[in-house]
C-alpha cells in the first residue's frame, strides 16, 4: 500500500536555520555528522508535494527497512514509493551503487589476508545483498595479498 505523507505541516529544508540545513552542515561538520536520512535528503534534492527531502528519506528509509533495503530494492519498487519517479529512484540507486563500488573496489586494493576474517570482511560487504548464493574464491599471491576474487559458481 502506498504511504501518502500526513496533511500536518512539515517544514521545507528551505524554512530550516542555515546551520541545521544537510548541505550545510556538511560542509561546516562533515559527512559523519550526518544522519542516513539527511545524507540521503542530499541526494534527493528536494522533496515532494508538503514534504521536505529529509522527510521523503526518512519515510523511504522506514518504508524500505533502512539503507540495506533501499539497496535491495528494485528500480520498480523504487518508482513504486509515494514522490518517487524515474529520476528519484535513479538518483537513490547510482548512490547505492558508487558506495558498493567503493567497497569492493577499496579492500582489493592490495589488501593482505591475515586471517580468514580478512576474508570474510572483504566479501561479505558485497555478497550480504546477492539475491541468489554465490561461490567465490580469492587468489593470493605468495605473501597472502589479494591479486583477484572470481566466482566460481552462481547458484540458482
Amino acid at each position: 500500500m502506498e504511504h501518502v505523507p500526513s496533511t500536518s505541516y512539515t517544514p521545507m529544508i528551505r524554512d530550516l536555520p542555515v546551520d541545521l540545513r544537510p548541505r550545510e552542515r556538511m560542509l561546516y561538520a562533515g559527512p559523519g555528522a550526518l544522519s542516513t536520512a539527511e545524507l540521503l535528503a542530499i541526494i534527493l534534492r528536494v522533496g515532494g508535494r508538503g514534504e521536505s527531502a529529509i522527510r521523503m528519506s526518512e519515510r523511504l528509509l522506514t518504508q524500505f527497512g533502512g539503507l540495506g533495503g533501499l539497496a535491495q530494492a528494485n528500480f520498480e519498487e523504487l518508482c513504486s514509493a509515494f514522490g518517487i519517479g524515474e529520476a528519484k529512484a535513479t538518483q537513490i540507486k547510482a548512490a547505492l551503487e558508487l558506495g558498493r563500488r567503493l567497497l569492493v573496489a577499496q579492500p582489493q586494493d592490495r589488501m593482505q589476508v591475515r586471517s580468514p576474517a580478512d576474508i570474510a570482511n572483504l566479501l561479505m560487504l558485497e555478497m550480504g545483498l546477492l539475491e541468489q548464493e554465490h561461490l567465490r574464491t580469492v587468489l593470493l599471491d605468495t605473501k597472502n595479498y589479494v591479486l583477484r576474487v572470481s566466482t566460481v559458481y552462481t547458484g540458482s
